[in-house]
């Protein structure tokens, strides 16, 4: 028999893999479990480069589910399902060869931006004492993956039809964060100790549990939802844009996903959440190109639903308390200035990452109306500020500028294909809900939810591109039809 380079490299590739196996089984370790995590992860980026599409859509899919139980250790976070399998997916990509194409000068400035403070982050949290280790993992999981996550959308969604199914598995993993924490609700189970968290317990609300469905807290479970419900209605509405065989499926499909999903943002408890239902619904049904009534009746349709829903929601104990409950609002305030105090004290390059409830001591406590402020930072550009000084707050707000920058330029693609149109508006409706959350909520270091907002900046970035090849493949054509000039007249004469 013929021994082909792909049968021995399937031959070697089976052996490590069974070898370290056995390692890991005889002696779980460290060093055994890092090895056998190596050779995984290389069969993995062979079999991904087949079908990178495919492959990252089953990440989406597959990340709630696994979250809490593959990690290595259980209560920490060497190893993860996300870490190795976007391991793996960027692996595959940089060995696939693919012909280069030019990329949008907004796409460009955007990668730019978020490379540059990717690197700051880095070097703050290689040199921030005594907690580096910590410091690094948030860099990986809040940072590295999220990037790696918006490279791998932006190089597989290259078709509108693509778009649409990388929508659908931010939309099936979305629906399924919700049946967690809808569950968690109605049964009283948690998972938040199995992602290295714990169980939260709202004592404003008479010690109601805050539920965080797969994740270690439930700011990133409230957030997942927003960004995958604007995903949903992309989805949903896009479908209507194609033909007569696409409309059945999601109009019975989307809504009734959609609605699970917002059924999983009440059962939250976080007011953010319940403000951004009727912003993304009025901005991912209502907002299109020069349709102002449309967007105006929705906006009405939308305000009217959300009125008729507060009424009767009054008397329920635990909605009334969080609507009428300022002791928080209060205790926010306090903790900004005491961020800006701390800032003060390493205003360059701030106090390290994850130093901001530790620094507390060292500046004085700060009260708003009698409210003490509180450990955490509340807000991720407060966070920033303080944990990375004006340095890391200037590429923050210079990732922001050339997002919008991005976005803007996608509203200028957008007329051309109605499906570009409706990407733009769930889009937008993504944006506005994350500012939101990191505006009110400490996100950033969170990562699970930075990677799921990823791949929606993924797919404006891809639709970007795509509305561009037709002219750059123009120009191409042009500059080839211009250099055979000169040929011809060189071999006539």
């Amino acid at each position: 028999m013929r021994l082909t380079p792909s049968a021995a490299w399937t031959v070697l590739y089976t052996a490590v893999g069974i070898l370290t196996l056995t390692a890991v089984l005889i002696s779980p370790s460290v060093p055994t479990v890092v090895l056998f995590a190596a050779a995984m992860l290389t069969a993995f980026a062979l079999l991904y480069g087949r079908n990178p599409l495919a492959a990252g859509v089953t990440w989406l899919v597959l990340s709630p589910a696994l979250y809490p139980f593959v990690r290595y250790p259980q209560s920490g976070s060497l190893l993860t399902f996300d870490r190795m399998y976007l391991s793996a997916l960027v692996l595959a990509l940089l060995m696939k060869r693919s012909a280069r194409r030019p990329s949008a000068p907004s796409v460009r400035a955007f990668v730019i931006a978020a490379v540059v403070f990717a690197a700051l982050f880095l070097i703050r949290a290689a040199t921030t004492r005594p907690n580096v280790v910590g410091a690094l993992g948030t860099f990986v999981d809040a940072v590295l993956l999220p990037c790696a996550a918006f490279c791998i959308c932006r190089r597989t969604a290259d078709t509108p039809r693509k778009l649409r199914v990388w929508a659908a598995g931010l939309m099936v993993s979305g629906t399924l964060v919700a049946l967690l924490g809808i569950t968690e609700r109605l049964f009283g189970y948690e998972l938040a100790s199995l992602s290295g968290g714990a169980v939260r317990a709202d004592s404003e609300a008479g010690g109601v549990i805050r539920v965080s469905g797969p994740y270690s807290v439930p700011e990133v479970y409230a957030l997942i939802l927003a960004l995958t419900l604007a995903a949903t209605l992309f989805w949903w509405m896009s479908g209507r844009t194609h033909g007569a065989r696409l409309r059945a499926l999601p109009s019975f499909v989307g809504p009734v996903l959609a609605t699970v999903q917002l059924v999983g943002m009440i059962v939250s408890l976080f007011r953010v959440a319940w403000a951004c239902v009727p912003v993304i619904l009025v901005i991912s049904l209502g907002l299109r190109f020069e349709r102002r009534l449309r967007f105006a009746v929705v906006g009405l349709a939308v305000t009217l639903a959300t009125l008729t829903l507060y009424v009767p929601l009054q008397d329920n104990a635990v909605f009334r308390t969080r609507m009428g409950n300022t002791a928080n609002v209060a205790g926010r305030l306090a903790t900004y200035q005491m961020g800006v105090d701390i800032w003060r004290s390493a205003p360059l390059t701030g106090v390290g990452i994850n130093q901001f409830a530790d620094t507390q001591s060292r500046v004085g406590v700060r009260e708003v109306w009698g409210v003490r402020a509180v450990k955490s930072p509340h807000s991720s550009f407060i966070a920033t500020l303080s944990e990375q000084g004006a340095v890391g707050f200037t590429a923050l707000v210079a990732v922001c500028g050339f997002c919008v920058r991005m976005l803007r330029r996608l509203s200028r693609s957008a007329p051309a294909d109605p499906t570009y149109q409706v990407l733009r508006a769930a889009v937008i409706a993504g944006a506005v809900s994350y500012l939101a959350f990191s505006v009110e909520l400490t996100m950033l270091p969170l990562g699970p939810s930075n990677a799921f907002f990823a791949v929606l900046l993924g797919l404006a970035a891809a639709a970007i591109q795509q509305s561009q090849l037709p002219a750059a493949e123009t120009q191409a054509e042009v500059g080839t039809g211009r250099a055979a000039k000169p040929r011809l007249v060189e071999s006539a004469s």
